[in-house]
């Protein structure tokens, strides 16, 4: 089924995710504007439920941005000293593109439930009306890339 439905995969490596726990809900704009204004774009973005004003805030960005993300972040923590930040580098995202993505119900369970039979765990997931975006750690890469070629999605 995922053969018909997904048009064109996107293979981004040398991704980092940065997990902030136990942020204060009102800073989620702070944080992300000064990200913004040290030109650092970011890919995935998920945030736990809100609840009693304390988030887990989670992005993807590439690597090479890692050591200003760092510097952001610690200053986030020693203003908010309850904020636990947690990094992964050197993680690949991979997105996969289909127009029918979204008259097609199970896409993302399909892609899951490939993801699970090679044994990748998926890290961070970002779905929208035409894409699902699956971020895996490194040593994934292999059984990701055998994956993706068992179903003729790269060559």
């Amino acid at each position: 089924m995922l053969q018909n439905i997904i048009e064109n995969v996107k293979i981004s490596p040398n991704v980092t995710l940065v997990t902030l726990y136990n942020t204060d809900v009102a800073n989620r704009e702070k944080i992300f504007r000064k990200l913004a204004e040290n030109n650092i774009n970011l890919d995935i973005i998920s945030q736990s439920p809100c609840f009693g004003g304390d988030i887990t805030l989670s992005f993807s960005l590439p690597d090479k941005d890692l050591a200003k993300t760092l510097e952001i972040a610690a200053s986030f923590k020693t203003e908010y000293e309850k904020t636990e930040i947690n990094i992964s580098s050197n993680n690949l995202t991979i997105s996969f593109f289909g127009e029918q993505i979204i008259n097609t119900p199970g896409v993302a369970a399909g892609i899951f439930e490939e993801f699970s039979r090679n044994g990748i765990n998926i890290v961070l997931i970002s779905t929208s009306d035409v894409s699902v975006s699956c971020l895996i750690a490194k040593p994934d890469e292999v059984k990701a890339m055998k994956m993706l070629q068992e179903y003729n999605l790269i060559n």
